[in-house]
């Protein structure tokens, strides 16, 4: 059997949570004698080595026509995929992104070659216009796509005023003005449909991501969950009490993940009891984000901001914690970062939102607050004891090999 996995991003391009999770898949499946290959984008249209395996890659789209950004029409660098599926001849090829360089196109491309395709989701914006399964910012939504509802939602999220956006929307919808905009939730729902149409299984890592396929009716035994592994790491040392806490953040510096939520809250705090470690992931789009984060940040000597953390290196960030906070304003499949805290026997603390709240459900370690609320969270940071946590469980592990042997079911199935 040979296994494509096709990802926009890979190692060493980027590095974060869907990259980890395919080099570990490809890990696992290598070691039960499967053929992996890799397939990502790159301006350089390259293959490399990375770990030993094979990384193909295909250039990124470069046609910025909003018709191809849409997603009506495919991406200039599909004949290229075409071309490399009729060299690679996988037997399976797995996706586990949906963007313009890899779009529902892509997908039907792999089908026409006769190959099973699987779809790993691992982002909310897969379903979700707004990217975020946030209804207008403010309540969590059951991921249904509703043509008036979505386009309003997403309006709303581009700076038309909630009061008239759903009005705007009907409007827009009827008018069938602007052309494209007009159609969003509508392009969002087909795209749905002909993901239900090229797949063979949609995996997905937590019961909310199955929920909200359900409610877009997928039919159930299209549905795969397999979570996120979970490695004992036995090698973690345990931070001494200095006299002070160290409150970790990990992630991407975009407004989702919610640091400023957290900088707010912790400026809040007593400075000669808390510190806070950030390890940062820049976003080219999140600049000025970022540097508005930063400006918030220059006079508080306990607030060190760290970057190029890497899967080597990382270990001496996890190192300094006595907590890890998650403050997302998004639902999130995992995060990674707390599956990493939790294998460390690091605590979390983490906003009620998609998988941390079905961890803390669980009675794992993760204490969750209301998302967006500066206030709850600072209340759980200010009384933070990790004496607090002795009771909570720990889960048992989820190896690489377990979400090799997952795969290889869905894989077999047909």
């Amino acid at each position: 059997m040979r296994v494509l996995l096709v990802t926009d991003y890979f190692y060493p391009q980027s590095s974060g949570g869907t990259e980890k999770y395919v080099h570990e898949l490809a890990q696992g499946l290598r070691a039960d004698g499967i053929d992996v290959i890799i397939l990502t984008i790159n301006e350089s249209s390259t293959i490399y080595q990375f770990d030993d395996f094979e990384v193909h890659t295909i250039p990124p789209n470069t046609d910025n026509r909003k018709e191809v950004i849409a997603g009506i029409t495919s991406a200039n660098n599909l004949q290229s995929f075409i071309d490399k599926l009729s060299e690679l001849k996988a037997d399976i090829v797995h996706f586990h992104t949906l963007t313009t360089s890899i779009s529902i196109y892509h997908y039907q491309a792999a089908k026409q070659t006769g190959a099973k395709v699987i779809f790993t989701s691992h982002i909310p914006g897969n379903t979700c216009l707004r990217g975020d399964l946030m209804r207008y910012g403010q309540e969590i939504c059951d991921g249904k796509v509703r043509l008036n509802t979505c386009l309003s939602c997403y309006l709303n999220a581009q700076g038309v005023p909630k009061a008239i956006s759903p009005l705007a929307a009907k409007a827009m919808r009827i008018l069938k003005q602007p052309p494209l905009l007009s159609q969003a939730s509508a392009i969002k729902k087909d795209y749905l449909e002909k993901i239900k149409a090229v797949c063979s299984t949609v995996v997905t890592m937590s019961n909310w991501q199955q929920d909200v396929f359900l409610m877009n009716c997928f039919n159930p035994d299209q549905l795969a969950l397999s979570r996120h592994i979970f490695k004992q790491i036995s090698d973690h040392q345990e931070v001494e009490n200095r006299g002070h806490i160290t409150i970790g953040f990990a992630g991407r510096i975009s407004p989702e993940k919610g640091l400023h939520i957290l900088i707010d809250a912790f400026k809040q705090l007593d400075t000669t009891r808390f510190n806070l470690l950030i390890a940062a992931i820049k976003v080219p789009s999140q600049e000025r984000y970022l540097e508005n984060l930063l400006s918030e940040t220059k006079d508080f000597h306990n607030i060190k901001w760290s970057y190029n953390y890497t899967a080597n290196n990382i270990v001496s960030f996890y190192n300094e914690l006595n907590v890890l906070c998650i403050p997302s304003v998004c639902n999130e499949t995992g995060p990674y970062v707390m599956f990493e805290s939790v294998a460390r026997h690091i605590p979390v603390i983490a906003s009620n939102l998609g998988g941390m709240r079905e961890w803390a459900e669980l009675n794992y370690p993760v204490i969750t607050y209301e998302f967006n609320n500066v206030d709850a969270l600072f209340t759980l940071l200010n009384n933070f004891s990790e004496a607090a946590f002795a009771h909570y469980n720990y889960p048992s592990q989820k190896s690489i090999t377990d979400l090799a042997a997952d795969m290889l079911t869905v894989y077999n199935e047909y």
